[in-house]
């Protein structure tokens, strides 16, 4: 069957304004505590300047994309908590999680599918398909560590005072538990999912983020993930940005 291409804007316009076209997607069948699914929930106001995340899916006449199976794709385990060794770190993929990611690609400026991807899949490859908020391993984790990325106490604290509304409620302590408390602030799904994003925007250098934009395993291997995340190559997240990549409709080369 003849595929087309579903698109969901993700990324800002310059002036941060979301408006035009609205997006609604029905969630069926999912349920977590804490996170129930979110019927024919209004999504998205998307501006024709946005860039887009897109999904090949099969013309069965139906309208507007299911960003939810685009996350899906990405991080296949992720629509279920069932089983979840923390169950109240884990979410599922659903459109207020989508929502949060969006939210966050708006706030800081992540405007390419390529860069998208990169995030996408490095969130998803940390957290374990979305089963982590805070560093867990070996048992009882590193105090401090988290978010949907995992990033160290030291970026947690600096993400932390970004944000105005928290910035009063950092305290000044170094035990681990006040480093827990630290992270604490910014596990809510708006601020967690967001993570990456401010992160990148932040502490990648512009050189770095000129080879993400250009696409490509290499430059993302090179730029972000040695480069700019500075951390190891493995078979597994070499996967999981393949799979972004396939959401989002970015061309996989090396």
């Amino acid at each position: 069957m003849k595929h087309i291409i579903r698109v969901l804007a993700l990324a800002v316009a310059a002036s941060g304004a979301a408006i035009s076209s609205l997006s609604r997607h029905t969630v069926t069948n999912i349920t977590q505590p804490g996170h129930a699914p979110e019927a024919d929930r209004l999504l998205f106001n998307t501006s024709d300047a946005f860039n887009r995340i897109i999904y090949p899916r099969a013309n069965t006449g139906a309208t507007g994309p299911d960003p939810v199976q685009q996350l899906l794709h990405i991080a296949p385990t992720s629509n279920t908590c069932a089983g979840a060794p923390f169950p109240n770190e884990c979410v599922i993929s659903s459109p207020s999680v989508v929502q949060a990611i969006v939210n966050g690609f708006a706030k800081y400026q992540i405007t390419t599918a390529e860069e998208q991807a990169a995030l996408l899949s490095w969130m998803a490859y940390e957290s374990g398909d979305f089963n982590y908020n805070h560093n867990n391993f070996p048992s009882p984790g590193n105090p401090g560590q988290g978010t949907r990325y995992m990033m160290s106490p030291t970026f947690v604290r600096e993400y932390a005072q970004s944000v105005p509304e928290l910035r009063a409620n950092i305290g000044v302590g170094t035990t681990p538990a006040d480093l827990d408390a630290t992270l604490a602030l910014v596990q809510p799904d708006q601020y967690s999912f967001a993570a990456a994003a401010w992160y990148y925007n932040q502490h990648c250098t512009d050189a770095q983020k000129r080879q993400v934009q250009a696409g490509g395993q290499n430059n993302w291997a090179s730029a972000f993930i040695a480069g700019c995340v500075n951390t190891a190559m493995d078979d597994r997240r070499i996967a999981y940005w393949i799979r972004a990549c396939e959401a989002l409709g970015v061309k996989v080369t090396q």
